[in-house]
């Protein structure tokens, strides 16, 4: 039982973009041997210890074990839903303020036990978990959330704590409103447990595995990530660049050969009477493109713009010369703030706050743009110059000018386009990117770390 239960967990996490080789997983199973498997923890640790390489994935490895190995047996099922009836039977006469308040009151004690069973019992009350309903664990999330007032349980916690404090020390108050903010993230994480474990009881842990959102950062999407995943993003991308950094790199110095050294092979198949038996070439020396970066920062797809210039930066080194020019109707020239900056992340600070980008109303002009960019820094391009736009091509209905994109073709060595939105959205409502992709050598769908990576080690 334990051992398929272990398999498709495996397949899980590969759905989910973990590599795992099947040496990994046998070792995985010869864990088990040395652990006592009623204890959770523990076999997670030891299948953690076997299955994940990389720490960005323990995420995704942490969410598909709560589910697969969260339902015990039938009979613990069974006794998990009596305990449940039996507590909202208990509770039946305390209404919804007085929840809020021994929540707040379990996790200010840290009665776990006690903050467990409130936690069941706002889940019974406000999820609304109907059998067979084909429902991710988010919805039944909200309507817990939504039911309990998460703000009245912080204020409630906050007051309890704050009122010990001088009214002068804001300090404290700060130090208070974060252990707060903790506590708040355990509660949230107990309702999701509780609604994971009900949903893997009724529906098995594969139907429960297909609705969840489990995603590693490489491949979570741009333009619609939350604080919390552009954090998760911002985090793998430093690892993600050293390993592309190296592998690039690894690559230059050993990737392909030079023209044939005519001389040397005659010189040397004298000593085969004659014969070229040894083929001699030149040293190769791999080209690095020299790269122009023009970067939309508008609203829209400012997150996008934002890793693609991090990675840029960080893989300098394997390009000649990187240039970086930003837009929204107006465009402008960063490169200096870059090359100044030590720091990749206080630099797009900058450029958030210094770039001179809007020109009337704030909305993206990409022909007004490619206009003015081809006018003020057309001559120095060359054709040893690569050209790399980042946009959506969302034009809000201005005149796409891409004669003007025609023209700059001409001048340089390429032109590749980046757009963070899927390809089923392009040439739909103001988008034109058609009318300017018949000018790039290419046009790419990058809407996550793994397009990304994949562009560039094909450009570098």
């Amino acid at each position: 039982m334990i051992v398929d239960r272990l398999i498709d967990f495996i397949e899980a996490l590969r759905a989910s973009g973990v590599p795992i080789s099947i040496l990994e997983s046998i070792d995985a199973t010869s864990s088990l041997k040395y652990v006592d498997i009623s204890q959770k923890e523990m076999v997670k640790s030891y299948l953690a210890g076997s299955l994940i390489k990389d720490q960005s994935h323990r995420k995704v490895f942490d969410q598909l074990f709560d589910v697969y190995f969260s339902s015990g047996s039938t009979a613990e099922n069974m006794t998990s839903a009596a305990l449940e009836k039996e507590i909202s039977e208990s509770f039946a006469d305390v209404d919804d303020d007085e929840l809020r308040e021994m929540i707040a009151s379990a996790t200010q004690s840290g009665d776990v036990e006690a903050l467990k069973a409130m936690v069941s019992l706002a889940v019974s009350r406000y999820a609304g978990i109907e059998p067979g309903r084909p429902v991710g664990g988010r919805y039944y999330a909200y309507r817990t959330y939504q039911g309990l007032n998460m703000d009245k349980i912080q204020t409630s916690i906050f007051d309890g704590r704050v009122s010990q404090l001088p009214s002068d020390d804001s300090l404290g108050r700060k130090l208070i409103n974060r252990e707060v903010e903790l506590e708040l993230a355990k509660i949230s994480q107990l309702v999701e447990d509780e609604i994971r474990r009900r949903m893997v009881g009724e529906r098995g842990p594969e139907a429960v595995a297909r609705t969840l959102r489990a995603t590693l950062p490489q491949d979570i999407d741009f333009m619609y990530a939350g604080a919390d995943e552009l954090n998760e993003i911002e985090r793998s991308l430093e690892p993600l660049v050293r390993k592309l950094a190296t592998r690039l790199e690894r690559q230059r110095r050993h990737g392909g050969t030079g023209s044939l050294d005519y001389r040397a092979t005659i010189r040397k198949s004298m000593a085969y009477g004659g014969v070229p038996i040894d083929l001699v070439y030149h040293r190769a020396f791999p080209s690095k493109p020299e790269l122009v970066v023009v970067a939309d920062i508008s609203g829209s797809v400012a997150s996008f713009a934002r890793f693609t210039l991090l990675m840029l930066y960080a893989l300098s080194g394997q390009f000649s010369k990187v240039r970086s020019f930003v837009f929204i109707d107006e465009i402008d020239e960063v490169t200096e703030i870059f090359d100044k900056s030590d720091d990749i992340n206080e630099a797009m600070t900058q450029v958030n706050s210094r770039a001179k980008v809007v020109w009337m109303d704030g909305h993206s002009d990409y022909g007004r743009v490619l206009e003015s960019f081809f006018e003020r820094w057309g001559q120095a391009l060359n054709h040893n110059s690569t050209v790399l736009i980042l946009g959506d091509a969302r034009n809000n209905y201005h005149p796409s000018r891409a004669g003007i994109l025609a023209n700059l073709r001409m001048k340089v060595r390429q032109i590749h386009w980046l757009n963070p939105e899927p390809a089923s959205y392009w040439d739909s409502g103001d988008s034109i990117i058609g009318e300017y992709g018949i000018y790039c050598d290419s046009v790419n769908e990058c809407r996550n770390l793994r397009q990304l990576q994949s562009f560039v080690r094909r450009l570098a």
